[in-house]
C-alpha cells in the first residue's frame, strides 16, 4: 500500500519535467524541394475540351503569379498535360475524371528537375459545370503540389474589405 503513494509522488514530480521536453525541429531545409515557378503551360490531346485546357492554364498561371517567395529557389516552369479526359454520363449530372502529368523544368539548363502523374475526379449535378470544376481541382492540386498561392475570384465583399 505504500508503495502506490510514493509513485504517485514520482509520477507528479516527473510529469511536468517530461512535458516540458521536446525534440528540436530537425534542421533539414524544409523548402529544398520547393521551386521558384515562373510560368506553366498546359497542353492536352484534341479530344480533351479546350475549356478545360485554357482554365486550367489560367487557374494556374493566376496562382503562380501571386505567389512571393521569401527567399531564392530554383527557378522552373511546369509543362502540364492533361493526358486522359473521361466522361462519365449520369441521369443527372455527370462525372468527368483526369490524369495529368506535371513536369518542373529548370530554367537555368532547361532539364526536368520534378515530374509526377495524379487522376482527379467531379462530379457536379449540373453538367454545363464540368469542365470548370475539374479545371480548378487541377489547378488547386498543382498549386498545393507546389505551393503556390491560390485566390479565389473576387467578390464583394473582398473588394469592400480587402487591404490596400
Amino acid at each position: 500500500m505504500s508503495v502506490r503513494p510514493h509513485a504517485l509522488c514520482i509520477l507528479l514530480v516527473t510529469l511536468p519535467l517530461l512535458m516540458s521536453f521536446r525534440l528540436q525541429p530537425a534542421t533539414a531545409d524544409h523548402e529544398a524541394l520547393l521551386y521558384d515557378v515562373r510560368a506553366a503551360f498546359v497542353t492536352a490531346r484534341e479530344d480533351v475540351p479546350a475549356l478545360l485546357v485554357t482554365e486550367t492554364d489560367r487557374l494556374v498561371n493566376d496562382a503562380i503569379l501571386t505567389t512571393m517567395r521569401g527567399r531564392v529557389l530554383p527557378r522552373a516552369i511546369l509543362a502540364i498535360r492533361v493526358e486522359h479526359h473521361k466522361a462519365f454520363p449520369a441521369l443527372l449530372g455527370g462525372k468527368r475524371e483526369a490524369t495529368v502529368t506535371v513536369e518542373a523544368v529548370a530554367v537555368a539548363n532547361g532539364e526536368a528537375i520534378a515530374e509526377g502523374t495524379f487522376t482527379t475526379s467531379v462530379f457536379s449535378l449540373r453538367s454545363d459545370s464540368l469542365e470548370l470544376l475539374l479545371a480548378e481541382k487541377i489547378a488547386a492540386r498543382i498549386a498545393s503540389e507546389f505551393r503556390l498561392t491560390r485566390e479565389g475570384p473576387a467578390t464583394l465583399a473582398t473588394a469592400l474589405f480587402a487591404a490596400p
